[in-house]
């Protein structure tokens, strides 16, 4: 049973709660008419309409990360739609920055490539690596794309903009709004004696003395992200960890500041009292030991965990194991000064970017712009690279209600491994070739429930600057930064270095770049944060 933590459990354990909430979760189906999101837009004629009588442009495309087969079907419909030979990049996420920068480094530089963070796209900008792309020309060949970024996330051109230039284009991130889910598993709170879903750090704590009692660790968490690594937790005291945040007037970065430090203390406490699970810093079988019921608080969930009719959904799973099993989706915790927040990362997501040698060919630019613009705003363009054929990827979940009654996938392609194969992203609402679509068109694909469920208990922590590592020098200093608070933080909450190493981590902090940092960060408000 899914359940949403707000007034206790004993009323919530009843029956029927499991039905609504999987209705919320089931994505409204396609209509494969064809139809697209709007008319074409003056000056942006479809690439696959235009490439008909000419040779197929060869592009060497990085695309969105996917294990994928040479002859799959996703590299088929790109090519015969658009006219196009690719030369396409089979690497999987967790690889994809280590083997883009090997890539880059025998100087064999990808056509389009997909760049995951700003400070990537600077560090390859100041290597000579990346082609200008003027603003002019993605509002010429990308004009739905550009007006509805401008709307959508204005600070997220900064992501591409380096030294007052333009190299490449953000890319839209709709679930970027909202804070990861705080799921608890109810039947464990249940069964140690928890009788309301805990909602304050000093509830967390005692519902924590509970669990301990029946043998089950309170929280863990993925102790290798900078940004996700009891999230939550920091957010009750106000602060989030690697993002810059205004206080009094000037531009600082969280994980320097006191407020993190007291959350760190008390994390330092909750792990010596037995109530993290010990390899939180590892983030090893993170889900699998939260299906287990190792530890019955996960603070980075998300609304497929909760889906029913997924048979490998983290519900499901924990059914099969624990036919009485639970889950609570529950608000953010709140802090000693009644503060609560998680980590979002906005309306804007990572880069597309060109090689530069691209610069030498405005057509293949163009071109490519095209793609991405029809690909990102063409309704049945959309679903023929992100759901795939209906009848062999996907189908309604009932056919007499279509679209109201959700969508499937079928087998095979339920197992994510093989609908990556089938060059398509696993992930709805997001294709290989242009990540996340047009919010309109996702939001049009999505059922209302599961929006309103997105909503639920949101309270969203976002950079200033949307990414953190969007400043001038970022390339240069923000790993070795991301790497020292990983470690530190880590030390300190496993008792290993007392609270009062963190003094000494944010002298470090400041010698190794982050005082640089923060100078640039007042500087790149003043000028463009504004903005």
């Amino acid at each position: 049973m899914v359940l949403k933590g707000e007034k206790g459990l004993s009323r919530k354990f009843k029956a029927g709660t499991l039905a609504a909430v999987a209705v919320a979760m089931a994505l409204s189906g396609c209509s494969g008419n064809g139809g697209s999101a709007e008319s074409p837009a003056p000056g942006a004629a479809s690439a696959a309409a235009t490439a008909a009588s000419s040779q197929p442009v060869e592009i060497k495309w990085m695309q969105y990360p996917a294990i994928f087969e040479k002859d799959s079907y996703g590299v088929k419909y790109m090519e015969e739609k658009f006219n196009v030979k690719l030369t396409h990049y089979s690497v999987s996420w967790e690889e994809a920055v280590q083997k883009q920068q090997l890539q880059l480094a025998t100087n064999d530089v990808p056509d389009v490539l997909f760049v995951n963070d700003p400070a990537n796209l600077f560090k390859y900008v100041s290597q000579g690596l990346i082609a200008e792309v003027k603003l002019e020309d993605i509002a010429k060949y990308m004009p739905r794309y550009k007006k509805k970024m401008d709307e959508y996330a204005p600070q997220a051109w900064a992501y591409s903009n380096y030294q007052g230039k333009n190299y490449g284009f953000p890319t839209f991130y709709w679930s970027g709004r909202f804070n990861a889910k705080t799921i608890w598993r109810a039947d464990l709170l249940e069964k140690a004696g928890v009788a309301k879903i805990p909602e304050t750090i000093d509830e967390y704590t005692t519902a924590f003395e509970a669990l301990k009692k029946i043998g089950v660790y309170g929280i863990s968490t993925n102790g290798k992200s900078y940004s996700s690594a009891f999230h939550t937790i920091f957010g009750a005291y106000g602060v989030m960890p690697m993002q810059w945040m205004l206080k009094d007037g000037k531009v600082v970065n969280g994980a320097v500041q006191p407020e993190a430090r007291a959350a760190l203390e008390k994390l330092a406490q909750w792990y010596k009292a037995g109530y993290i699970e010990p390899d939180f810093a590892t983030g090893a079988d993170l889900g699998a030991k939260f299906i287990a019921g190792k530890y019955a608080l996960f603070d980075s969930g998300n609304p497929s965990m909760l889906d029913e009719a997924n048979p490998n959904s983290s519900y499901s799973s924990i059914k099969k194991l624990t036919p009485d099993g639970k889950l609570a989706v529950a608000p953010l915790p709140k802090g000693p000064e009644g503060k609560s927040g998680g980590w979002a990362w906005g309306g804007g997501g990572q880069i597309w970017a060109f090689g530069k040698q691209v610069e030498k060919d405005p057509a293949k630019m163009a071109k490519v712009m095209q793609i991405i613009e029809q690909i990102a705003n063409d309704e049945q363009t959309f679903i023929d690279l992100s759901l795939g054929v209906q009848g062999k990827h996907w189908d309604y979940n009932d056919p007499a209600l279509k679209n109201e009654g959700g969508i499937k996938t079928l087998d095979p392609y339920k197992d994510k491994a093989k609908k990556q194969a089938e060059g398509m992203s696993e992930s709805f609402g997001v294709t290989l070739w242009s990540a996340q679509v047009n919010p309109d068109l996702f939001e049009k694909y999505t059922k209302k429930d599961t929006i309103e469920l997105m909503k639920l208990y949101n309270a969203p922590l976002v950079d200033l600057f949307g990414k953190s590592d969007v400043l001038p020098s970022a390339g240069k200093y923000y790993a070795d930064l991301q790497k020292l608070k990983v470690e530190t933080y880590a030390r300190i909450v496993m008792g290993e270095q007392p609270i009062t190493y963190f003094d000494s981590f944010v002298k470090k902090w400041e010698e190794i770049g982050g005082g640089i940092l923060e100078q640039e960060a007042n500087e790149f408000y003043k000028n463009i944060g504004k903005k």
